[in-house]
């Protein structure tokens, strides 16, 4: 009730009591008994008092007069002009209606004439000179800029300062345009040896610009920057706890992630002439998920028989890398041939398919780009490269027979995938899996059934690794729900050397 009261004391309140602010430049042309006349004000309010001036441009005749009596009540406003026109002094007069940007006048020259006219608001000149801050809420984690833009003749300079976890990198923009008040820059960085593009694309205000920064089909952030006083320093927060990330966010580490595995040696890939090898080689297929011939590397164990039956490891990929990432970063024959050897593995086929599903799919250009094609992958590895692998290779075709790992984007894939798809793979491993990685809720819906079902769950990333949120957020939820896993913390980042040293222990763990 008291409410009621004070909503309908304020409608009866007189519309003065919201007045609108006519402060600022307004502008305006029209036609007269003498030819167009050109007009600018500069208006300033005072509570319900207008003072200014008016600048005239009369058939090329200019002066500037006081504005005088001036006054606004809620949304009208008067004032009076006293002009000397060719040496009469005029009195004339304004009464007008104001919105945010427009006064919509009825102008009387005494007796002599009336004008309708509409004054126009005058942006303020745009200034983006000098630092400007901007935090951005990005898939890898709060990204946070801090700006520096020069203008010359026109032409924007525009450098940055941007911390993302606790790596700090310099940032020189191409493409930096100011028109008008809109500013568009582009960000340009390599990200596992890959170029990608980062757009930005702001509205700018007096001391702010509001920011809209695109990834391709990664997706895009809203935030505001606003301006740094010229005394304060260049500087940006940190976070107080936790380490450095590098590629990601910020870092939080738990009493759970902790490193369970020691770090092998690099003797784990060295090629050992006393003993058996295997053999890798490329393979292309017919993919009906795509339209089109691809190709994936295929490891056949030492002695491959088609006598006996084999497991098969489908190994997957990031987003920068293909079919041959695997290879370069883990040379995986000369690890399978070592750990076989040994007896620290079973004798068993690895698959490493290219996880980009469409025809393009070499990883060149803007690699963010082609993240939906990743998980188009599902459908080419359930219907087209499975298949294919069963029908060329003597392999088991049952799901404990089959197991599913990867690396970052591939490590998603596989969490995807695996989880959504028990009845075709019993083992699964993500090593820093990325942010395609479904939300832990959506991704084990069914706990139980993941403990009926799973033999294996391998979950691993680096406690430098800024991307560790994401594989912390599956291992908390498998905890919480009872659900058996490993969980792998080394001291490495979102680098090769992770994921070779976790697929050497994934490796000897399946299909045992």
């Amino acid at each position: 009730m008291k409410n009621t009261i004070k909503l309908l004391a304020i409608a009866a309140l007189p519309l003065g009591a919201f007045a609108a602010d006519v402060t600022g430049t307004w502008k305006t042309e029209f036609n007269t008994r003498i030819g167009v006349q050109k007009y600018t004000f500069e208006l300033k309010q005072d509570g319900n008092t207008v003072t200014g001036t008016a600048s005239s441009d009369i058939g090329g005749e200019k002066s500037e007069s006081k504005l005088v009596e001036g006054r606004i009540d809620g949304d009208a406003v008067s004032f009076v002009e006293m002009l000397n026109f060719q040496g009469n002094d005029l009195r004339i007069t304004y009464q007008g209606k104001a919105s945010a940007d427009e006064i919509a006048f009825t102008r009387e020259v005494g007796d002599f004439a009336s004008e309708k006219l509409v004054a126009r608001r005058e942006a303020p000149p745009v200034n983006i000179v000098g630092q400007w801050q901007a935090s951005f809420d990005t898939l890898v984690g709060v990204q946070k800029y801090v700006f520096n833009f020069q203008v010359d003749e026109g032409k924007v300079t525009a450098n940055a300062t941007a911390v993302t976890g606790g790596e700090k990198r310099e940032i020189a923009f191409q493409d930096a345009i100011l028109h008008g008040d809109t500013l568009t820059l582009v960000e340009r960085r390599q990200i596992q040896d890959r170029e990608i593009s980062i757009s930005f694309t702001g509205r700018v205000g007096q001391d702010r610009i509001q920011f809209t920064r695109s990834v391709g089909a990664l997706g895009s952030q809203e935030a505001a920057a606003t301006r740094i006083a010229q005394a304060e320093p260049q500087t940006i927060n940190r976070p107080r706890q936790g380490r450095g990330g590098g590629f990601g966010g910020p870092i939080e580490l738990g009493p759970d992630d902790k490193q369970v595995f020691p770090d092998p040696t690099d003797s784990i890939v060295a090629r050992r002439e006393n003993i058996p090898h295997g053999r890798l080689e490329m393979i292309e297929y017919a993919s009906e998920t795509v339209g089109t011939t691809r190709r994936m590397n295929v490891y056949t164990p030492p002695g491959y028989s088609t006598d006996k039956k084999y497991p098969v490891l489908y190994l997957l990929h990031g987003i920068g890398g293909d079919e041959t990432e695997w290879e370069r970063f883990a040379t995986p024959d000369m690890l399978f041939d070592n750990l076989i050897a040994d007896g620290k593995a079973v004798p068993m086929i690895v698959v490493m398919p290219n996880g980009r599903a469409q025809k393009d799919d070499r990883a060149e250009g803007n690699v963010m780009a082609s993240a939906p094609a990743f998980a188009v992958f599902e459908r080419d590895l359930l219907n087209d490269v499975i298949p294919t692998i069963e029908s060329r290779y003597s392999t088991h075709t049952d799901r404990e027979h089959r197991a599913l790992a990867g690396l970052s984007m591939g490590g998603g894939q596989t969490l995807n995938f695996g989880f959504g798809n028990m009845d075709k793979f019993a083992w699964i491993g993500g090593f820093s899996s990325a942010p395609n990685t479904e939300p832990p809720a959506e991704l084990i819906p069914d706990p139980t059934a993941v403990r009926m079902h799973m033999k294996l769950i391998y979950l691993s990333c680096g406690n430098r690794d800024g991307l560790i949120r994401i594989s912390q957020g599956v291992q908390r939820h498998l905890k919480e729900n009872d659900v058996p896993h490993i969980w792998n913390v080394d001291g490495h980042g979102h680098d090769a050397t992770h994921w070779r040293n976790n697929l050497y222990y994934f490796a000897q763990r399946i299909f045992q």
